[in-house]
């Protein structure tokens, strides 16, 4: 007992100096990927919406996130020096965020040096969220549990991969969880400034992405479980209380941050658009009012899409519930969910995989961290069986939380990534915690403990060992990064994080070596590099010479065809298919047409029949986690690609 005693104290001494030293190294590992991973490909569009917002008061770029962490990762642009000639470009009239975000980044500025301020300011996100880990573990579990679970964070390979990024995963995981803590904070002692911490937490959610919803259910549960005793009454009058304060505070919040105003623009009825999913076949929108239609309805059938999402956002929209640019926002997400193109352990889908973010769990966590989890759970079981103290506020919303969010996960057509996990793996970490606090008969404590100290050196030394290539991290049961891209594509593992290092790889090579390049999502170029693009729009347009010998840099995503289905070799086994190369081959054999500056039929096959074979072929390189690079001959080339 007095052993017990010494370990407390020295813990509770020791506590703020240990978590400080966690954050030092979350904070030095996380800088370390920023400053070597190039410009990825969702940050552009974040930056130049949260910019166009503070410089203009426009709302018209990427509405798919409300505007609150954009304008924090966005406010160092404020004070460096800046080209934004956006006016000029066709691209700011059609709201076209993506040539905006890679003009920006490319062309207009150092897009390398630009962001690294971005990422400074995401890092002070991610380290208020290791925190904010540690506060919701040790009101569970206390001190020791709280270290373990901010190691956990500040150590996963995931976080820091996100972590370090412009992006708004983070910062939703960070609002949701101070929103959960402030409402067990409330609960705990109901007072006026103890729910305006609840309500400005639950605004915040509502401002960083459109996910907020799934936190509502984890708030009910909490005041069903903090007021079992209290009464019907009692219950219901906090829970009227709570949802009053929450619904009044969070929708003036959503009207002050867009300006009070119900337009996406200063000047009431924007002249422009805003950009949407584009239906196939059908032409762009040209006025705010056809963006409108595209994203309510359902292309396949001409109307809105089933439900009641479309006609209830038709009704907040005719009586400006809510301003347009948000509504805009909320129905331009649910439309990127009809169709979009998903990978998983070499199949594809449109529609996404039910068993998607389960294998993107099992296989880009860590193996101590998914030990862990699993022991905290456990351990959780235990502490909290039939008959012994019920459960604790906090532990239900949060466990709700996870559960329902997980659940939108699963019924979602959006298999973006394991960053959509976030959120979960957070709760998890606070699980894990619980090892610190596991009610373990005396003769197994000892074991226990060895057993946590184990996975976490094993934590921290695969960590290390995969610096600074956390967005490529998969763990060892996949095979590690090498074999990531048999099971994932995407954000999981191709991102554009690895141009820089493409850049000082091509360095080493004579200027006049020809190289083609093909990098999923088309991210900024990092200054310097010359390449020639095989395929892709605007600055990135396809080189119009005939592909021939040299350096060929195909990314994961587009090496095994995730948007271009005839860069997969199972389509080159369909005789449609190879007909009409062969068409395509005798047209332009006879055909004295040229063009400058665009790719025929023939060429454009040439291409994707290439990119099948070098799919099944293995790289004579891999540039950081995500680029295959090949070095081709004129003849290797010709015999790849002649019908």
């Amino acid at each position: 007992m007095q052993a017990k005693i010494v370990y407390s104290f020295m813990l509770e001494r020791l506590a703020p100096w240990l978590a400080a030293l966690l954050l030092a190294c979350a904070a030095g590992l996380a800088w370390s990927a920023a400053t070597t991973d190039s410009v990825t490909v969702d940050e552009p569009s974040h930056l130049v919406a949260g910019y166009s917002t503070l410089v203009t008061g426009d709302f018209r770029l990427s509405p798919d996130h409300p505007p609150l962490a954009r304008w924090l990762l966005a406010l160092p642009l404020i004070f460096q020096q800046v080209h934004w000639p956006v006016a000029e470009t066709p691209a700011w009239q059609s709201g076209d965020f993506l040539t905006i975000g890679r003009e920006f980044y490319e062309t207009w500025n150092d897009g390398q040096r630009l962001i690294r301020s971005s990422r400074a300011v995401a890092i002070v996100l991610f380290l208020a969220l290791v925190l904010t880990v540690g506060a919701a573990t040790r009101e569970l579990f206390g001190g020791a549990g709280a270290l373990l679970a901010m190691t956990v964070v500040a150590f996963d390979p995931n976080w820091l991969a996100h972590g370090h990024l412009a992006t708004a995963d983070v910062p939703f995981a960070l609002a949701a969880l101070l929103t959960l803590l402030a409402a067990q904070r409330w609960l705990s002692r109901p007072t006026l400034p103890r729910l305006a911490l609840l309500a400005a937490g639950f605004s915040a959610s509502a401002l960083v992405k459109f996910s907020w919803p799934t936190l509502v259910p984890a708030l009910v549960a909490m005041v069903l479980v903090a007021r079992p005793g209290r009464g019907r009454w009692a219950t219901f009058r906090t829970l009227a209380i709570a949802a009053g304060a929450l619904a009044l505070v969070s929708l003036l919040a959503i009207w002050v941050a867009y300006g009070l105003r119900f337009r996406a623009t200063a000047a009431g009825e924007a002249d422009f658009p805003m950009m949407v999913p584009g239906d196939y076949g059908q032409p762009p929108p040209r006025t705010p009012a056809e963006s409108w239609e595209v994203v309510l309805h359902d292309p396949s059938t001409g109307s809105d899409r089933p439900g009641q999402s479309a006609a209830l956002l038709r009704f907040a929209h005719a009586h400006r519930l809510l301003p347009e640019p948000y509504l805009f926002g909320i129905a331009f997400v649910q439309k990127k969910a009809l169709g979009r193109a998903a990978y998983l352990r070499g199949e594809y889908s449109n529609r996404g995989f039910l068993s998607y973010f389960p294998w993107a769990l099992a296989i880009k966590t860590p193996l101590p961290a998914l030990l862990l989890f699993v022991g905290g759970l456990g351990a959780l079981a235990l502490r909290w069986r039939p008959g012994t103290q019920g459960p604790n506020p906090l532990a239900v919303g949060l466990g709700v939380f996870a559960a329902v969010y997980g659940f939108t996960l699963l019924r979602s057509g959006l298999n973006l990534g394991y960053r959509h996990l976030l959120p979960v793996t957070a709760v998890l970490a606070i699980a894990a915690g619980g090892l610190a606090a596991a009610r373990a008969p005396l003769r197994w404590r000892r074991p226990l403990s060895v057993a946590v100290g184990l996975a976490l050196a094993w934590l921290v030394a695969g960590t290390l060992l995969a610096a600074p290539h956390w967005i490529g991290y998969f763990n060892e049961a996949a095979g590690g990064w090498r074999q990531g891209h048999r099971y994932l594509l995407d954000s999981n593992l191709d991102w554009g994080q690895d141009l820089l290092r493409l850049r000082t790889r091509l360095a080493r090579e004579p200027d006049d070596l020809p190289v083609w390049l093909l990098q999923a999502g088309h991210p900024p170029l990092p200054r310097g590099m010359q390449v020639r693009w095989l395929w892709g729009e605007g600055s990135h347009a396809p080189h119009p010479a005939a592909i021939a010998g040299g350096l060929y840099v195909v990314s994961a995503s587009d090496l095994l065809g995730l948007t271009r289905p005839l860069a997969r070799a199972e389509s080159w086994r369909d005789p449609r298919l190879i007909a009409r190369f062969e068409q395509a081959a005798a047209t332009a054999r006879v055909s004295t047409e040229v063009k400058a500056d665009a790719i025929d039929d023939f060429e454009a096959l040439r291409r994707l029949r290439l990119l099948s074979r070098l799919a099944l072929r293995p790289p004579d390189e891999r540039i950081g986690t995500s680029l295959f690079l090949f070095r081709l001959s004129d003849a290797e080339v010709a015999e790849w690609t002649t019908p």
